[in-house]
């Protein structure tokens, strides 16, 4: 890739990217899937850029400036030409292709929604101090990165009624987002579209502060937050990348005072990359012991120095001598004597850090004690308390963050320190939960990326190992060589990325390929999710078969995917089929593909109602316009109404809940009610509240009297002619 102005650290994350084969392969055989309508659809300039990288006619290097583009548009930080992080360009690309192309999981009924909370409940009561004991080494849990946000709130004084284009969440609270210790990236809020018309919403200024504080940071290669032991990037309405950090989609108020069940969402990036750990704390005192379950895309792991390398290591051979299965576990197999050698050798030429004790330390107990102590339920006040994590679920691609930028007060440096990592079977069984669901366990090299320099300046390359042939090169810029894997084992790491091994994986592909071409008569044909398809060809445990990603859940084909179900499936043999059904289960069986009449009949309903709802709204607001001094005026809260809006304008399939005012109103003695000070609510017309609360009901209702000021030209819905509206002082 040629550099085009200090883009090394962009070259080095999308070599390392491309060589990833479950990524690569998704865009290279399922590319009918990638589908937006979200700009800047960042994903078809990755699968353009992936096409070129791949193709056999391929020219002697390609210029991402498509990609660079769109990302720059995505985040600000990564315009201009300064050196940028990669590990942070990594996030948000990631992110970003993630909301671009992620798809709602099919909702669970309400028998297993139970089930999960009962499971959560039995693991609260049922964890105990003995599921602590393997890892009890020192080290500090920082806070992870994460991203999300919220609608800033407008002024009590103000009635905006115009959309801010491609923006719903403020840039200052997603860089509080970021500042969480976990993230649970894809269901972040929906972003709005970017040639959207507006006459209905209600929205506030953008925050321009916290775009300029994000844009005029330091340019050092460095992430923002450098002791974040989780990490993920923010949603993708944040230009930086889990809560999520990803923030899942708030909750909304529905009928019968219940709130919305979250919508939950997967792309190929979560399917790939994502991973879960177990978060435990235990007060000291009552040894109550609460869980957490946070989902990270990648670790960012400490490199211990001299004193905690020491420290760890005598941890964890006491450990293993009491407690079989502990932490120590890979440390056990190099035996005294390489123990011995490795303490002598880190006399005369420093420490011998190897990836395993960066694992060790990452998921090393925490001591919660002084001003970081544990608020207990149970005690009712704060303790002492120890915090433990442990991983749930291994992705299938491990991506690995070594801190090696430290940033204080006055001044930065970087950690040079060489930390060793194999180029095969990477065991992580040690530090997983005994409730943990994935059964290949070892891992195996496939990318790293290297930063020579300084934390103020420098120079990243990657190392890749070649999918077809096997061979490591070295990727620096638009110069790629050959290496030997020698080289790449004394590369000075930074970004690793760790792909399951699996001979198993191996064996049932070449079984379901001689079953393929075996020439049986008189079968069926059954057709099957051509993701799932791309799965089980590149991933060492693919999971259920997933035909519901092209069927709805009256067992048809949704009449928006039609035209291009080709694209969503697969046509298999019924020997093929029986063998992987009965290998991995899911389903279900689909022989016949036809358009489902029932969600046809309720998409035309539901256009229906939006358009009404919409087309009465604007009745009702331009006659409150027209009307020189209205003598009640009602006010409803912004929370509610943008999600009204979401719902009508089609970014929400769901509509929202009862009119919930609860959070702007104030009751007076005497029972009267009126608006917060300051609090975050629009002012509408006495028939428009009437006309909304007899669809949604809910209150309370906030009346008030209301004098003119001068009206504002602000833009309709659906590119209707511009209305007068007014902005009338509460």
């Amino acid at each position: 890739m040629k550099n085009i102005g200090n883009s090394c650290y962009m070259n080095a994350a999308l070599q390392a990217l491309s060589n990833c084969p479950p990524l690569t392969q998704f865009f290279l055989e399922c590319g009918g899937l990638v589908r937006t309508d979200k700009k800047p659809a960042l994903c078809k300039s990755y699968q353009k850029l992936i096409s070129e990288l791949w193709h056999k006619k391929r020219p002697s290097y390609v210029v991402p400036s498509s990609l660079s583009h769109g990302i720059k548009l995505v985040n600000p930080l990564f315009r201009g030409y300064a050196q940028q992080d990669t590990q942070e360009f990594l996030r948000c690309l990631m992110d970003q292709l993630h909301e671009e192309l992620k798809e709602p999981i099919a909702c669970h009924n309400q028998e297993r929604e139970e089930e999960e909370r009962e499971e959560q409940r039995e693991m609260e009561r049922g964890t105990t101090e003995d599921d602590f004991l393997s890892c009890d080494s020192g080290g500090e849990m920082g806070d992870g990165e994460g991203g999300g946000g919220g609608v800033g709130s407008l002024s009590e004084m103000e009635l905006l009624i115009r959309e801010e284009a491609g923006r719903s969440i403020s840039e200052k609270e997603k860089l509080k987002e970021r500042r969480l210790s976990y993230c649970h990236r894809r269901t972040s809020s929906e972003q709005a579209d970017e040639d959207a018309d507006v006459d209905t919403a209600m929205i506030p200024e953008p925050d321009n502060e916290a775009y300029m504080h994000c844009s005029s940071r330091s340019c050092s290669p460095h992430p923002p937050d450098s002791h974040s032991k989780l990490s993920s990037s923010p949603p993708r309405s944040s230009p930086l990348r889990t809560a999520h950090s990803y923030v899942l989609k708030k909750a909304q108020v529905a009928s019968g005072g219940k709130r919305r069940s979250e919508v939950r969402y997967r792309s190929v990036i979560s399917d790939i990359f994502d991973g879960s750990i177990l978060s435990l704390v235990q007060c000291l005192t009552c040894d109550r012991v609460s869980t957490t379950i946070e989902t990270f895309q990648d670790l960012s792991l400490p490199i211990p120095g001299k004193e905690d390398l020491a420290k760890l290591h005598s941890t964890i051979h006491q450990s293993a001598v009491v407690k079989p299965g502990a932490c120590g576990e890979n440390y056990n197999t190099q035996g005294w004597l390489a123990f011995l050698m490795e303490y002598i050798r880190s006399w005369f030429w420093g420490p011998v850090v190897t990836l395993e004790d960066c694992l060790a330390a990452f998921f090393a107990a925490d001591e919660l004690k002084g001003d970081n102590m544990y608020s207990c339920e149970r005690c009712k006040k704060l303790r002492n308390g120890v915090k433990y994590c442990k991983v749930l679920r291994l992705p299938e691609i491990l991506c690995i963050h070594l801190k090696r930028f430290r940033h204080e007060v006055m001044y930065s440096f970087k950690i040079s320190s060489h930390v060793s990592f194999p180029l095969e079977g990477l065991n992580l069984r040690p530090f997983l939960a005994k409730e943990c669901v994935s059964h290949v366990t070892t891992y195996d090299l496939l990318a790293v990326i290297c930063h020579h320099g300084t934390a103020g300046s420098g120079h990243y390359i990657s190392y890749c190992q070649n999918g077809i042939n096997g061979q490591w090169y070295e990727f620096d810029d638009q110069y790629v060589t050959e290496v030997h894997e020698t080289v790449v084992q004394n590369a000075e790491a930074y970004v690793l990325f760790y792909r399951k091994s699996s001979e198993d994986a191996e064996r049932e592909r070449q079984k379901v390929v001689s079953l393929a071409a075996m020439k049986e008569s008189g079968l069926l044909q059954f057709y099957i999710s051509r993701e799932w398809l791309n799965k089980f060809n590149t991933f060492a445990e693919p999971g259920p078969i997933s035909n519901q990603s092209f069927l709805c859940r009256h067992g048809g084909i949704p009449p928006n995917k039609y035209h291009y179900i080709d694209d969503l499936v697969v046509i298999l043999p019924q020997s093929v089929w029986e063998y992987l059904y009965n290998r991995f289960g899911g389903g279900p069986a689909v022989n016949h593909l036809y358009v489902c009449s029932i969600c046809q009949v309720e998409i035309e309903a539901l256009a229906k109602r939006r358009k009404t709802e919409i087309d009465t709204f604007i009745k009702l607001n331009k006659a409150f316009q027209a009307e020189e001094s209205p003598g009640v005026i009602y006010c409803i809260s912004m929370q509610w109404f943008r999600e009204w809006e979401a719902f009508v304008k089609g970014k929400d399939n769901d509509p929202p809940g009862p009119i919930d005012n609860s959070k702007v109103a104030l009751t007076k003695s005497g029972g009267h009610v009126q608006p917060k000070q300051g609090a975050d609510y629009g002012q509408i017309s006495e028939e428009t509240w009437n006309y909304l609360f007899s669809i949604y009901g809910g209150g309370p209702d906030i009346a008030i009297r209301q004098t003119i000021a001068p009206p504002q030209e602000l833009e309709g819905l659906h590119g209707e002619q511009k209305i007068e509206a007014e902005t009338r002082a509460g």
